[in-house]
C-alpha cells in the first residue's frame, strides 16, 4: 500500500533538525549576549556604598571631627579675655607628660574624674587618639606622632627607606630641636595669638564637663600628652603669658602674674617594662619596628629633658611612678588632689575610682618575665652599657628585677 501525501503539508526534510539546533544557538547567543551585558552602576553603587562604609567607621571613631577639622568648636576669645579670666578666677592648668605607654592615661582618667577637675573627653568629642591635646592643636609640634608608618623597619634590618622620620613614638626624643623651652621659643612666646589659638581649641573640651559654665565651675583644667615632657618650660611660658589690655604681649614682664597658672605631673614607668611596652605597641598596634637600643637611648634622653625642665620650671612639678599608681591608686590620687589643692577626701577619691576602668595592680609583670626567660640574654649587657646614665636619672628603680 502506497501512502499519499496530504496536500498542503510538506514531508520533514533532511536538515530540520539542524535548522532546530540553529534556532537553539541562536537563542542562546543572545541569552549569551544577555548575560554579559556590564552595568557600570553596580560598580558605582559598590564604591559608594565602600566609601560610606568606611566614612562611618571613622565617624565612629573620631567623631564630627573627621568631617569637620577638629577646629569645629573652636572659641573666639582674645588673648586678653582668656589671660583675665584665668587670673581673675584663679585657675590652675595641670600638664601632664611622660614616655608614651607609661601610664599617662590612666593616671589623667583617675585626675580628670574629680568634681573639681575638667578634662577632654573620649576620642570620639575630641577627634584625636587617646584624647591627647598636643594631637588636637597646631601651636607646637606633635613631634611625628601618628606618622609613624614610614619609620619602621618591618624586616627588622637596619636599613631605612627613602622619606622616614627619625621622631614618633619610641624615637622622637632622640631628634634634633626636640626640646622646646622658654629660652628656645621666644618668637612663639611674644605672639598672644599662641595663647588664644591653644585656649580657644582646647577650652570648649574642659567646659563640657558640666552643662553650663563648665570652665568656671572647674578649678582645675587638665591636659594631657606623653610630649608635654620636652614641652614644660615652653608650657609654662605659654599659659601663663603676661598679654596685656591692648592685646599685646608685656615683653618688660611688668604684667608678671601674681600666681602660677601651670603644675606639672611628670608620669614615668620602670625602663624595662616601658620599653617593652612600647615595643609590644609598635608591633601590635602599628605593624612596625624599632631596636631595642633606640628605645632605650630614647628613655633616657626624654628623662633628661624631664630633669633638666624640673629644676627650670616656676611651676609645682610632682612626679607619679605607674607602679605606684596601679598597686595603690587611693594613696597616690590622694596626692595628687591635695597637690592641686582640690578635695583629697576619701569618698571623693573612692567615688573617682569607682567611675574608672579597673587598674591592674603590676602592669610590669608580663614584661618582667619576658626579660629575665629571654630578653637579658639577648640584651643583658646593653642594659648594662647604660646602667650608669640610667642611675643617674635618679627614679628609684632597681634594674636587676630577675
Amino acid at each position: 500500500m502506497v501512502l499519499k501525501q496530504r496536500r498542503g503539508k510538506k514531508a520533514p526534510v533532511a536538515n530540520a533538525p539542524a535548522k532546530a539546533a540553529a534556532t537553539t544557538n541562536t537563542i542562546n547567543d543572545v541569552d549569551v549576549e544577555e548575560k554579559d551585558h556590564f552595568n557600570p552602576a553596580i560598580i558605582v553603587a559598590l564604591f559608594y556604598t565602600l566609601a560610606c562604609g568606611l566614612l562611618f567607621f571613622f565617624y565612629n571613631k573620631y567623631g564630627p571631627a573627621i568631617f569637620l577639622g577638629k577646629g569645629w568648636k573652636d572659641y573666639k576669645w582674645s588673648p586678653y579675655k582668656w589671660r583675665k579670666f584665668i587670673d581673675d578666677n584663679e585657675k590652675t592648668i595641670l600638664i601632664i607628660g611622660g614616655p608614651h605607654r607609661a601610664g599617662t592615661t590612666v593616671v589623667w582618667e583617675g585626675i580628670k574624674a574629680h568634681p573639681d577637675i575638667a578634662g577632654f573627653g573620649n576620642r570620639f568629642d575630641t577627634g584625636a587618639d587617646y584624647s591627647e591635646g598636643v594631637l588636637m592643636q597646631d601651636v607646637y609640634p606633635r613631634f611625628g606622632v601618628g606618622y609613624e608608618f614610614s619609620n619602621f623597619d618591618k624586616t627588622g634590618s637596619k636599613k631605612i627607606s627613602r622619606g622616614a622620620r627619625d621622631d614618633g613614638i619610641g624615637r622622637y626624643a632622640l631628634a634634633e630641636n626636640v626640646h622646646w623651652t622658654a629660652e628656645n621659643r621666644k618668637k612663639e612666646l611674644q605672639d598672644p595669638t599662641s595663647l588664644s589659638r591653644l585656649l580657644n581649641r582646647f577650652g570648649p573640651h574642659w567646659n563640657k564637663k558640666f552643662e553650663e559654665n563648665g570652665l568656671t565651675k572647674a578649678k582645675v583644667w587638665v591636659e594631657k600628652s606623653p610630649q608635654n615632657a620636652v614641652l614644660a618650660t615652653f608650657l609654662e611660658g605659654l599659659y601663663n603669658m603676661p598679654v596685656k589690655e591692648d592685646g599685646t604681649v608685656d615683653l618688660d614682664n611688668t604684667k608678671k602674674p601674681k600666681r602660677s597658672a601651670t603644675k606639672f605631673i611628670y608620669v614615668t614607668r620602670h625602663p624595662i617594662a616601658n620599653i617593652y611596652g612600647t615595643d609590644t605597641f609598635v608591633r601590635d598596634a602599628m605593624g612596625g619596628n624599632i631596636d631595642f637600643e633606640i628605645l632605650l637611648k630614647n628613655y633616657i634622653a626624654l628623662h633628661k629633658y624631664m630633669k633638666m625642665d624640673e629644676k627650670a620650671l616656676k611651676s609645682p612639678v610632682m612626679w607619679v611612678h605607674l607602679e605606684d599608681f596601679t598597686s595603690d591608686p587611693n594613696k597616690v590620687l590622694a596626692q595628687v588632689f591635695r597637690f592641686l589643692n582640690v578635695s583629697a577626701d576619701e569618698v571623693v577619691v573612692q567615688q573617682v575610682l569607682d567611675n574608672m576602668p579597673d587598674i591592674t595592680a603590676t602592669p610590669n609583670a608580663k614584661y618582667f618575665k619576658i626579660w629575665c626567660e629571654e630578653g637579658i640574654a639577648k640584651n643583658g649587657p646593653l642594659m648594662q652599657r647604660y646602667a650608669e646614665e640610667l642611675n643617674a636619672l635618679d627614679l628609684g628603680y632597681d634594674l636587676d628585677i630577675c
